[in-house]
């Protein structure tokens, strides 16, 4: 039996005292920094910009990302019309964008401290209740078209009293579902790449924990996949289908679904490795020193077949029957992966679908504030990007600024061929002066974005981006060179004479390119650096952005090996 608080719009279990004993919780106390957050603001929204402004610390940012919610968007369409609940549903990021989506939502969690954020959190969405009381103790008669457990499973053993508390979690989990029902599984994977760099182990913050599998009975335990697919089937679910979040379950920006990691049957220019290569600049929680580059090791990973064992977290669709999860799976059939624009204001953010049409890749984008049906569509274009060619410069010990400047050198030569003279654009007064300009949407014409095909030629793609003036050329390959080796988490130790300050390495490059940028120049390509960062990020107009310090503060992350 529950009785409804109203301050904090929470069902608290009669017998509250039974949870007393859970007393999960952050570290710093974040969960009343969170509280009193929810009960001050006045936009609660997944995108609310007060919400991601009152982040403080790395436990408060995973509570108030929109991020998290990208775990549960590739079911948004059938979400929207079913009922949910949602085991250990903690601070309510997932809860908050389940409710907005128009389903019924029941959310449960175990802390009272945590639960009363997520009741104030939701207090204005009708279709959430939130109950407080123990996974194991809760009793509804109900059933649901969704379960979640996201975050939850690797816990089990901790606070389960059983003889098998993996196996009596998923069997509680299934036995909320209705029939035809699916339950969502989202876990850290055991033996994920990153483990293998030294990426600390999440719960125990050890490098190595999981993979040496020194987990203990008391402690937090994750799985590989072959073993936890066993645990699924022996709790009774009979067909599962798993998609791949990148970097991690936790901030996902990538989510691979079941046939854009089965290459047998992909087309043969879906190039999986390039975009999970690309997934790795978004971890926020990667080895300070690791061990290899995962941004080499990916396409490796793929070619092989292994994406699916490597994965740095799952998430698992399980039905109870045979062919549960086929409606889930046929909803989206001709879909390989999606992307979300990650940390953004919710105008600025937009998600891209790969697809295969008549057995080609093709790409699909549509931004947040769009009609839900209102897509453009893309060409594909197959190949690999420039930034994959300096991966492999970057990686070779004893590697040197004459390298970096002969792999730039091609780049900037594709822009000075878009490039007009000026005066044919309309530009800044300040800018004026320069002999050639890029169209204002050329603002992203990174290496990153410039795809070598097949055959040799070559594309930029993803400008998504216009500044409503036209851009210098000095700026576009400045800004674009900072930001792309600032997408490199990891090299070799290069040669003695190179720099491993970024900005300083970024200026040595464009030197050696004779490009040369004098200080008033340089004053003016930063003002409009950093007011773009902080709308792209949401932040206040003359708010010093993280990317405009890293300018001066970031380093070469060379590896010890």
């Amino acid at each position: 039996m529950y009785h409804y608080n109203a301050d904090d719009n929470i069902f608290v279990a009669e017998d509250s005292a039974a949870n007393a004993g859970f007393a999960y919780k952050d570290v710093g106390n974040a969960e009343e920094h969170l509280y009193r957050l929810m009960r001050t603001v006045g936009d609660r929204s997944i995108f609310s910009l007060e919400l991601k402004r009152g982040a403080v610390d790395w436990p408060t940012y995973y509570h108030l990302t929109p991020q998290r919610a990208n775990i549960v968007r590739p079911f948004r369409d059938l979400i929207s019309s079913a009922s949910v609940l949602e085991l250990g549903a903690g601070c309510g990021a997932v809860t908050r964008y389940l409710g907005e989506q128009g389903g019924q939502v029941t959310a449960l969690e175990g802390s009272q401290a945590r639960a009363r954020v997520i009741g104030v959190r939701c207090a204005d969405l009708p279709n959430v209740r939130v109950y407080c009381d123990l996974i194991q103790n809760f009793a509804l008669e109900e059933k649901f078209d969704f379960v979640t457990l996201i975050g939850v499973l690797e816990y089990a053993q901790m606070y389960l009293q059983d003889a098998d508390p993996i196996g009596a979690l998923l069997r509680h989990a299934r036995s909320f579902l209705k029939p035809d029902g699916i339950l969502l599984l989202a876990i850290e994977n055991q033996l994920g790449l990153k483990y293998f760099s030294s990426a600390p182990e999440d719960h125990l913050g050890q490098a190595m924990y999981g993979i040496n599998d020194i987990y203990g009975k008391d402690t937090p335990v994750t799985f590989g996949r072959h073993e936890l697919l066993t645990h699924l089937h022996h709790a009774g679910f009979a067909s599962t289908a798993l998609y791949l979040p990148f970097p991690d379950y936790k901030t996902p920006a990538t989510v691979i679904y079941p046939q854009g990691y089965d290459l047998a049957h992909a087309p043969a220019e879906w190039n999986l490795g390039t975009l999970l290569a690309g997934a790795v600049s978004h971890e926020l929680k990667n080895a300070a020193r690791p061990t290899f580059s995962l941004e080499m090791a990916w396409p490796l990973v793929v070619r092989n077949g292994l994406a699916a064992e490597f994965a740095n977290s799952f998430l698992f669709a399980c039905s109870q029957t045979p062919d549960g999860v086929a409606r889930l799976t046929a909803a989206h059939a001709h879909t390989l992966a999606v992307h979300y624009g990650c940390d953004r204001p919710y105008d600025l953010g937009k998600e891209t679908r790969f697809t295969v049409e008549n057995g080609h890749v093709q790409t699909r984008t549509r931004k947040n504030s769009a009609a839900p049906d209102a897509w453009e569509n893309e060409v594909y274009e197959p190949g690999s990007s420039w930034f994959d060619a300096l991966l492999r410069i970057v990686n070779r010990p004893g590697w040197s600024t004459n390298e970096l400047v002969a792999w730039a050198a091609p780049w900037k030569a594709a822009l000075e061929q878009i490039a007009h003279h000026n005066p044919e654009f309309a530009t800044e007064p300040a800018f004026a002066h320069f002999p050639l300009l890029l169209p204002g949407n050329y603002l992203d014409a990174a290496p990153n974005n410039w795809i070598i095909h097949p055959d040799g030629s070559a594309a930029f793609i993803d400008l998504e981006w216009e500044m409503p003036f036209a851009l210098p050329l000095e700026f576009i390959l400045f800004r674009s060179l900072f930001l792309t080796l600032h997408r490199v988490t990891s090299c070799a130790r290069p040669a003695q004479d190179v720099p491993l300050n970024l900005g300083q390495l970024t200026m040595m490059t464009l030197d050696h390119l004779n490009i040369r940028i004098n200080a008033p120049d340089m004053d003016n390509f930063l003002f409009i650096f950093n007011g773009f960062q902080n709308i792209t990020a949401g932040d206040p107009e003359g708010t010093f952005s993280r990317a405009t310090q890293a300018l001066e503060t970031a380093s070469l992350p060379v590896r010890l090996i």
